[in-house]
């Protein structure tokens, strides 16, 4: 029943003849029934339709609800959780493993073409086991990752970047037993560390938020600066668990856009050059420049997203950007809607949220920088 209403709501905003309403309703519950409903950020029994119909009765004319309705059916790009889980259960078998298979035969002194017998080393089954995974957000689904990779122990995969020395010492003396296991050795090894440490989150849309310099004092900040630092102090969790004279740390994001990658390759190697750090990056899914919104393709949407942009929502966090939140955190003016939550990377008309601000976005955000006022 409330489903037949929203649908009336939306007819009655939009004005449509029955005409219209014989169009487009199998549209409508194509989009909701296979992915939009799912949206975790809605409130208490809201649903799709009822979403879109409340946010394009804002908009004033009958021309900008049009704009607003086309840009829904041919321009959002929605990530269900089906897919996000699909990314993350890949990641290991199709990215990283390779890498492992790589430095193992290099290792050997073997052609990389020789899987069978790479994987069946002595050398590749320890460099495996010096592998640890870390998650950078709780978007990691480091449950996921865990579940889609058996051949690696669980005491290798830990939810955060920061870790107690208390943990730490936990993690390193399961490492050392298992590497005396895989070496058949009656005693442990001495001071086994990890040679490989892999990072891994959900999404990036501008790879500011992980690394970038900070205006004020030219120093490095963000997530992986953070991580970084704490590697390089010995007294640190983190630090006592491998040697930066053979380490290489890997970044793996399940989704994220080409600019992002562009400004990440660039900003890690300029990161690492000084401990001369291996790295690597690895990316999932990349969103072309063709899913961006441009004044070209998108222009009508792009003055309306103007037009309602809220001023109320630029913060400190904006800034950080290099602007404000009008088409998105760091100018992203992205299309995007993950499952669980909008990025701040997408236009606000998506992710704004009707209880702050004049503006009602259709999969309203949930910041993780919360106020406290």
């Amino acid at each position: 029943m409330r489903e037949a209403l929203a649908e009336r709501l939306l007819a009655r905003v939009m004005e449509w003849t029955p005409e219209d309403v014989a169009r487009e309703r199998p549209i409508l519950q194509a989009m909701a029934t296979f992915k939009y409903d799912e949206y975790q950020q809605f409130s208490p029994g809201m649903r799709f339709v009822e979403s879109f119909a409340l946010w394009l009765s804002q908009f004033k004319k009958k021309d900008e609800r049009q704009i607003a309705y086309d840009f829904v059916k041919n321009r959002l790009v929605f990530c269900s959780d089906a897919e996000m889980s699909h990314f993350v259960s890949v990641a290991y078998p199709d990215y990283i493993r390779p890498l492992l298979v790589r430095h193992a035969a290099e290792t050997l002194h073997i052609p990389e073409r020789n899987i069978i017998k790479i994987t069946a080393s002595h050398e590749y089954r320890m460099l495996r086991r010096q592998c640890l995974f870390l998650g950078l957000s709780d978007g990691a689904r480091i449950d996921i990752f865990r579940r889609n990779t058996p051949e690696l122990s669980h005491e290798q995969i830990w939810q955060t970047y920061e870790m107690s020395t208390e943990k730490a010492k936990d993690i390193h003396d399961k490492l050392q037993i298992d590497l005396a296991s895989l070496s058949g050795t009656a005693s442990t090894i001495d001071t086994p560390l990890f040679r490989m440490v892999f990072l891994l989150d959900d999404f990036s849309g501008s790879g500011v938020t992980y690394l970038r310099k900070d205006e004020t004092t030219g120093e490095f900040a963000g997530k992986i600066s953070k991580f970084f630092e704490q590697l390089k102090r010995k007294e640190s969790g983190l630090g006592s668990l491998v040697s930066l004279s053979d380490l290489h740390i890997g970044i793996v994001i399940y989704m994220a856009t080409e600019k992002s990658r562009l400004r990440l390759e660039e900003m890690l190697d300029t990161l690492f050059e000084k401990d001369k750090i291996a790295w690597s990056i690895h990316m999932i899914q990349i969103l072309g420049d063709e899913v961006t919104l441009s004044d070209t393709v998108d222009g009508s949407f792009l003055k309306l997203e103007d037009s309602y942009f809220d001023e109320n929502a630029n913060d400190i966090h904006s800034l950080v950007g290099g602007g404000d939140y009008k088409r998105g955190f760091g100018q992203g003016s992205l299309p995007l809607v993950l499952s669980h939550n909008t990025p701040n990377n997408s236009v606000f008309l998506l992710w704004a949220d009707a209880e702050k601000y004049k503006t009602r976005g259709l999969f309203p955000r949930i910041s993780r920088h919360r106020s406290t006022s």
